[in-house]
């Protein structure tokens, strides 16, 4: 959600009184948030010209394709459409922008199990999964859990070793009953050893606002990971997907509509709502 308010922050900077501009600049602006887009359309709707020169948007639309937020990571479609904009005169001589009414965002975007591969090999995603791991070794609820199951050594010898894997050929299989398969090679850095890593999960949205992971199932040689170490990890993640602490962040509304899953793309509906007073 972190690059929606980006995309909005360059349009209303170019759209606001004190730096009018017209669809291709906004375009431009867009495009300025991105490493690299391959195709965008940006239009001001039913915004005569005294209207724009006071700060008034009537619609904002962005529709484009092949959006790279960074390198390696790609969106295939990136649709947004906002409500009536209203933006104070008053602050921008102070260089911020003020939002004299609240407004919402609508947001479609489509993600194919391609655009999943490359993203899995990135580096930006290797630090990602490396930072959701340092909160399961933190993890002293966990860590307990497994002590009872008799599974500390297990979880001791993963945490050594973690940091000495990298993650090699992954596959993906984007699947038609909301579920998605990773498949990928795990190699030790030190050794060139290599374990086959398999995973599989559901995935299920609730409350417009949670990410939940269902029936996730993962294995190492084809030998299943341990239920306990395997709730820690799903948790983590979740708690790092939950749009409560966008949210506090952000100091927005976050809801997420739909996920679809259909062969070989997920596609996410969300709406994005800013309040009265937001500044960019």
């Amino acid at each position: 959600m972190e690059i929606f308010i980006l995309i909005l922050s360059s349009l209303i900077s170019v759209l606001s009184p004190a730096n009018f501009a017209g669809d291709k600049i906004a375009e431009n602006a867009v495009r300025a948030q991105f490493k690299q887009v391959e195709q965008i359309n940006v239009r001001i709707d039913n915004a005569p010209i005294h209207n724009l020169a006071a700060g008034k948007v009537d619609r904002l639309r962005v529709a484009g394709r092949g959006f790279y937020p960074l390198d390696d990571i790609r969106i295939d479609t990136l649709e947004l459409e906002t409500d009536p904009i209203n933006v104070s005169r008053t602050r921008l001589v102070k260089g911020k922008v003020l939002f004299e009414e609240p407004f919402g965002v609508g947001v479609r975007a489509v993600i194919r199990q391609e655009d999943v591969v490359r993203a899995l090999r990135s580096k930006w995603v290797a630090q990602r999964i490396q930072r959701l791991l340092r909160g399961l070794n933190q993890s002293k609820q966990l860590e307990s859990s497994l002590a009872q199951g008799g599974l500390r050594e297990n979880l001791q010898e993963l945490r050594q070793t973690l940091d000495e894997y990298r993650l090699l050929n992954p596959r993906v299989q984007i699947l038609e009953n909301a579920r998605i398969q990773i498949q990928a090679d795990i190699e030790e850095v030190q050794t060139g050893e290599k374990l086959q890593l398999a995973i599989e999960t559901g995935i299920e949205i609730r409350e417009g606002r949670q990410i939940k992971l269902l029936k996730p199932v993962v294995s190492l040689n084809q030998q299943p990971v341990p239920e306990e170490l395997l709730r820690g990890l799903a948790e983590n993640l979740e708690q790092e997907l939950n749009l409560d602490r966008l949210e506090r962040l952000l100091q927005v509304r976050a809801r997420i509509f739909k996920v679809r899953f259909y062969k070989g793309s997920l596609e996410i509906a969300a709406f994005l709502g800013l309040p009265a007073g937001f500044k960019v």
